[in-house]
C-alpha cells in the first residue's frame, strides 16, 4: 500500500499533469514584427549545447568579431546554483574553447569570475554550483561542478586561465578605492577620491531607499591587474589593453517578487551584497545606503516600489560596464526552482548586445510558454518581470520592444532559419517527485499574478 505521503504525491502530480495540460495551446506569445532594428538576437535550438553555442557565435561572424587576440575576457557565470540554476558547462567550455583558439590567435586571458554571496569560501560551499554536484547541466565527462569544471580548464590552459571568487566586505574582502590598495570592492560612495554614483527608488519619508554602484578589482593566475570599471592596470596606471566582458547566464523561474532570472539579474553576481537582504536588519553597505538586493526587495518580498531591480541594474551598465555579450543558455529551463524539477529541457542558446532585448525575449518565448505561470511572461504589467526590465531599460539605453529587435534563429532539427511564428520552444518536461515544487509550481500557475 501506498504511504499517507506517497498518496499526496501521487495526488499533487496527477493534479499538476492535468492541470499544465488543459491549456497547452491556449494564449501562447505572439510575436511583433520588427519595425527598426536597434538590435539583433541571435538563436539556435534543437542541437547540443555545443552545438547551439557554436552556431550562434558562427552566426554573429565568428568569435574573431567578437574577442580581439590580446584581450582580457572576463566570463561571469551564475555559479550561485546548480542544474538548470546554471549556464550549461559544455556550452560555457565551447566558448572558452572558441577564444583560445581563434583564427590569428589569442594571446590574452579568460577569467572566470563571480560573486555568488556563499561567504569567504565560496568554493567550498555545498550551497552553491562550486561544489554542489550537478545532476544535468554539464554534459562534461568527469565535470560535475563548477570547481570540476575550472580545473579542467586550467590544466588545458595554464596561466592564460584563472578563476577568481570576488569576496563580499562582509565576509572578508576588502574596501579598496582602487587598484593601488590591491583586490577588493570600490564603493562608490564620494569618498577617498571616488565618485559617488547612486540610484535612489523615488519614494518619499520611511519608503525612500538609495543604493551605491560597488565594483571588484582582483587579480589573475597571471598577475594582471583588474579594475572591473576602468580596465588593466600595471605599474601605476591603466594600460589601455582590452577588457571585455561577457555575461553567461541561464533562464529560470526566480520567486514572485522577481518573477524570471536571467541576464539582467546576473549582475547581483558582481556587486557587493554586504549587509544581507532585509532592508529592516541590517541590509546597509555604508552610511545610509542599501546593497542592491535591500534597495529593490524587502528581503524576499517585493519592495517599496516596482522595478527597482531593474534600474540598479541598468544604472550599474550605465555607469560602472556592460557586457559586451550577453549569452543565455537555456538548455533546461526551471519552471519554479533554479535547482530541482519541474524543468522543461528547451536544447536553446541565446545571444545578444542587450541585456533586456534577450531576457524579454527568452522569457517571452522559452520560459513562459514551458511554464505558463504569469510572472513570466514579460508583457503581463502585473508582474514583476515586466516592471524590472522597463525600468533597465529606461535607466541603462536598452531595448525592451521587441518590434526594435531583429531575430535571427536556427532551427537544428530541420536544418534552417526560423519564422517569426516559429520561435516559441517547447522542452520536454521533467516533473520528478519532491512535492515542494510541484505545489509551488501549481500555486504559482493558478494563484499568483
Amino acid at each position: 500500500m501506498f504511504s499517507r505521503r506517497g498518496f499526496i504525491k501521487r495526488a499533487v502530480l496527477a493534479g499538476v499533469l492535468l492541470a499544465s495540460g488543459s491549456d497547452a495551446s491556449a494564449g501562447m506569445p505572439v510575436r511583433k514584427g520588427t519595425r527598426t532594428t536597434l538590435c539583433t538576437l541571435y538563436r539556435a535550438v534543437n542541437g547540443r549545447p555545443d552545438e547551439n553555442l557554436a552556431k550562434v557565435i558562427e552566426m554573429m561572424g565568428g568569435v574573431e568579431t567578437l574577442i580581439g587576440s590580446d584581450d582580457v575576457v572576463i566570463i561571469k557565470p551564475n555559479a550561485q546554483w546548480w542544474n538548470q540554476g546554471a549556464p550549461n558547462l559544455l556550452a560555457l567550455k565551447t566558448f572558452i574553447d572558441a577564444i583560445m583558439s581563434r583564427p590569428g590567435g589569442f594571446f590574452g586571458e579568460v577569467v572566470i569570475a563571480e560573486n555568488c554571496h556563499r561567504g569567504a569560501t565560496p568554493w567550498k560551499s555545498l550551497n552553491s554550483g562550486w561544489a554542489h554536484s550537478f545532476q544535468w547541466n554539464s554534459d562534461i565527462p568527469r565535470v560535475e561542478n563548477l570547481n570540476d569544471f575550472s580545473n579542467h580548464l586550467k590544466k588545458k590552459y595554464g596561466a592564460r586561465f584563472s578563476t577568481v571568487h570576488w569576496i563580499d566586505v562582509a565576509h572578508g574582502g576588502r574596501r579598496v578605492f582602487g587598484p593601488a590598495d590591491g583586490s577588493g570592492y570600490v564603493y562608490c560612495d564620494g569618498t577617498g577620491g571616488v565618485p559617488l554614483i547612486t540610484c535612489e527608488n523615488g519614494s518619499k519619508g520611511e519608503k525612500f531607499r538609495s543604493t551605491i554602484m560597488t565594483y571588484p578589482v582582483f587579480s589573475t593566475d597571471k598577475g594582471t591587474i583588474i579594475d572591473f570599471k576602468n580596465g588593466i592596470w600595471k605599474k601605476g596606471a591603466y594600460t589601455g589593453q582590452p577588457l571585455r566582458l561577457i555575461n553567461f547566464a541561464a533562464m529560470n523561474h526566480h520567486s514572485t517578487y522577481c518573477g524570471a532570472t536571467s541576464a539582467v539579474k546576473n549582475y547581483l553576481g558582481v556587486v557587493d551584497l554586504s549587509g544581507g537582504p532585509d532592508p529592516h536588519i541590517k541590509g546597509l553597505l555604508t552610511g545610509g545606503y542599501y546593497n542592491f538586493h535591500s534597495f529593490p526587495f524587502d528581503k524576499w518580498a517585493p519592495g517599496p516600489e516596482r522595478g527597482m531591480l531593474g534600474k540598479e541594474v541598468g544604472t550599474f551598465m550605465k555607469t560602472i560596464r556592460r557586457a559586451d555579450l550577453n549569452i543565455t543558455t537555456a538548455e533546461w529551463v526551471g519552471l519554479s526552482s533554479r535547482t530541482d524539477p519541474p524543468v522543461a529541457r528547451t536544447r536553446a542558446v541565446l545571444a545578444c548586445t542587450d541585456s533586456v532585448a534577450l531576457d524579454y525575449h527568452a522569457a517571452k518565448y522559452i520560459l513562459y510558454p514551458n511554464s505558463r505561470i504569469p510572472v513570466h511572461n514579460p508583457d503581463n504589467k502585473s508582474g514583476p518581470l515586466h516592471h524590472y526590465l522597463l525600468k533597465c531599460a529606461e535607466a541603462g539605453g536598452f531595448v525592451y520592444d521587441e518590434e526594435n529587435v531583429g531575430i535571427k534563429s536556427f532551427n537544428f532539427r530541420t536544418g534552417s532559419f526560423q519564422k517569426d511564428d516559429e520561435l516559441i520552444v517547447l522542452g520536454d518536461k521533467r516533473w520528478g517527485n519532491n512535492i515542494k515544487p510541484l505545489l509551488k509550481y501549481f500555486i504559482l500557475k493558478y494563484f499568483i499574478g
